[in-house]
């Protein structure tokens, strides 16, 4: 990689003589110089630009360097774009390439031997804190969040610019790698302006579109799915309106996010446990400066899951002080009092079956919370008897979820310690939060999930939380939408998952934030109280939520490009699903081979496409946009009915 001066200025406020030297280009360490290659000229066509074109009769409100070369096209989530330049003339001219998004930007400046990306954000006023891009145009807010910029030599005649899956951006200079960013910001349209005496003239280079093939043997058979979900806490329901109640009910159908898991009251459960479901008894969580949004329970809200044919997993994060031990000198410590824990999950059992008629179908042994292997083989044992004991053998248990996937292992090798232990578990379990350690290279998780399914052995794999809560990648981008599509496919098909749940499903949130990632949706102040996807999560986790049933079976789907990752389903009556995430930066015309399929729908995530649904066609060919998921399939969508939301 060539050496680069680099200046990231985000979360930073400057003094004001440190911001006037930032607005100066040029400043800091030399740039190291790089020497171009010689560039292979293109035989395809493009679209042509030759600037500075004739200048504007306008005089006033006129655009900073214009006139420029407007591309009409809307880019896709990941592309490579190619500028091939045919002629420069005068004295230093500079392109300046100028992409833009819903949040931000960034622009490539070329020319003059030396080559500068600066990446900026604009949605807030609050950026008028951070170093403005040079030049600033004005008019509207805007920060620096990064630049860095490279000395060449030689003759430059193609800039490309690449955003790949990795998070990444990439500016190469004649095909070489000269500058990157790992700001992942979402951009969709691009335009040209020229800066310095004389003209440039060149062309934008066509995209490319790759051939694939996708084959598929349903007579190979993987993990049956129980399904998907999440955590709807009762104060953020709580929030909709009657409208917004109905319009819950519809999304959580037609997503089929029917896998509620329980996050219920822990430190502040009393010891008669009589207030598992009391609303004021809800806690505010680590999200900011929020209101109380979670710690509580809604059993009418689980009665109404089960009627779109739902399941509820319940289990503790924290304990309740009076079931937890205390060290020599009564300090109260993590660690359990096995009697009172099993006695605080067979009470919730028994208050779920009182209430609405059925206990959980699934509780785990604990969230997060480190035990010794010792305490965690304790609890499962007494667990496992206390639940026979009070008549809920049907009830099954998931093995501790640690936080990380390395925890995970960790748990799983404890409980495999101790063959009886071993047998009380149904489901082995673990959060995957390392994962968005492996952003920038999401296949360098892979060892990981290796390891973490050979630790499992023999038991289903049940991933019950899942989302992004690293303050680095806490952005509503569609390209950290698709970073955590790629884990799903890699849960899927490395981990045989057989249920996934994203962390929350509705969350009542202050900073927005927290709702880009955190959650799937969020109680829309602005739209009446209605449940509003809070970012592009839900689409991406609905392309693989929405078409495929509990009860369905992984099958076995080959893709000729290890960037087209391939996940298939099949149920007893002939459903068919077919998702296809393309990861690469070309699209992906990809001839389906699957024995006797036919599908009656195609369903396309992007990132402006929200799950838009089309007749899929005769063929089984499909055309797959750079970053898009489409989805093949002819399962219908699950409907709520109509009387659930005042049942």
């Amino acid at each position: 990689m060539t050496k680069i001066s680099r200046r990231t200025f985000a979360g930073t406020v400057l003094s004001t003589p440190a911001l006037a030297s930032a607005q100066q280009p040029g400043q800091g360490a030399n740039p190291a110089r790089l020497d171009l290659p010689p560039w292979k000229g293109s035989s395809a066509g493009g679209d042509g630009f030759e600037l500075p074109g004739p200048p504007s009769p306008r005089t006033r409100w006129t655009v900073p360097l214009a006139p420029r070369k407007y591309f009409a096209e809307w880019l896709p989530a990941l592309f490579e774009r190619t500028l091939e330049i045919d002629n420069w003339s005068g004295d230093k001219p500079q392109l300046r390439w100028i992409f833009t998004g819903p949040s931000g930007g960034f622009t490539v400046e070329a020319g003059g031997g030396q080559a500068r990306l600066a990446v900026r954000y604009y949605d807030s006023p609050g950026l008028a804190k951070v170093p403005p891009v040079p030049p600033h145009p004005g008019r509207h807010p805007e920060g620096l969040f990064e630049e860095s910029s490279v000395e060449y030599s030689g003759k430059l005649e193609a800039i490309t610019v690449i955003a790949d899956h990795r998070l990444t951006l990439r500016v190469l200079l004649n095909g070489k790698e000269a500058l990157s960013s790992r700001a992942a910001v979402d951009v969709n349209q691009h335009q040209l302006a020229f800066a310095g005496d004389g003209a440039a003239r060149g062309r934008l280079l066509p995209p490319a579109t790759e051939q694939a093939t996708v084959d598929v043997d349903d007579a190979v058979r993987f993990q049956e799915m129980l399904g998907w979900g999440g955590t709807t806490p009762p104060p953020a329901f709580a929030e909709l309106s009657p409208q917004g109640v109905r319009e819950w009910w519809r999304i959580l159908a037609e997503y089929n996010l029917l896998l509620h898991r329980e996050y219920p009251t822990g430190a502040l459960l009393n010891p008669e446990m009589t207030n598992w479901d009391r609303p004021q008894d809800a806690s505010p969580h680590y999200y900011g400066d929020n209101f109380p949004n979670c710690e509580t329970s809604d059993f009418e809200y689980m009665r109404r899951v089960r009627r779109l044919g739902g399941k509820v997993i319940f289990e503790f994060w924290e304990l309740p002080p009076w079931a937890r031990a205390r060290d020599a000198a009564g300090k109260l410590t993590e660690a359990p009092e096995i009697g009172p824990y099993v006695k605080a999950m067979v009470r919730y059992c028994q208050v779920s079956r009182d209430k609405i008629g059925q206990a959980p179908e699934v509780v785990g042994i604990q969230n997060e919370v480190a035990q010794s292997p010792e305490d965690w083989r304790k609890m499962a044992l007494a667990l496992r008897r206390g639940l026979d004991a009070a008549g809920f053998a049907a009830v099954k248990i998931h093995m501790h979820n640690p936080p990380f996937s390395t925890g995970g292992v960790a748990a799983a090798k404890a409980f495999r310690q101790d063959p009886a232990v071993w047998k009380t578990i149904d489901y082995a379990a673990s959060n995957l939060y390392d994962y968005q350690g492996s952003f920038h290279d999401p296949d360098g998780f892979d060892a990981r999930l290796a390891e973490l399914r050979e630790a499992c052995g023999d038991k289903p794999f049940f991933a019950v939380e899942l989302c992004v809560n690293n303050g680095d990648f806490q952005s509503r981008a569609y390209r950290i939408a698709l970073a955590m599509g790629q884990l799903y496919h890699k849960v899927l098909t490395q981990l045989d998952a057989c249920g996934v749940m994203y962390c929350w499903t509705l969350l009542n949130v202050v900073q927005p934030s927290y709702g880009w990632t955190r959650t799937l949706l969020v109680p829309d102040p602005e739209h009446g109280m209605e449940p509003g996807s809070s970012s592009h999560q839900l689409r991406v986790f609905g392309a693989y939520t929405r078409r495929v049933r509990a009860g369905m079976r992984r099958v076995k789907a080959a893709s000729s490009n290890a960037n087209l990752l391939a996940t298939a389903f099949q149920g007893a009556a002939g459903e068919r699903t077919l998702i296809l995430l393309n990861r690469s930066v070309a699209s992906q015309k990809v001839k389906v081979k699957w024995r006797g399929a036919t599908f009656r729908y195609l369903e396309t995530a992007s990132p402006r496409q929200e799950n838009s649904v089309e007749p899929a066609g005769a063929g089984l060919e499909v055309l797959v946009a750079p970053g898009a998921i489409v989805t093949l399939t002819n399962v219908e969508l699950g409907k709520a009915p109509e009387d659930l939301a005042r049942a």
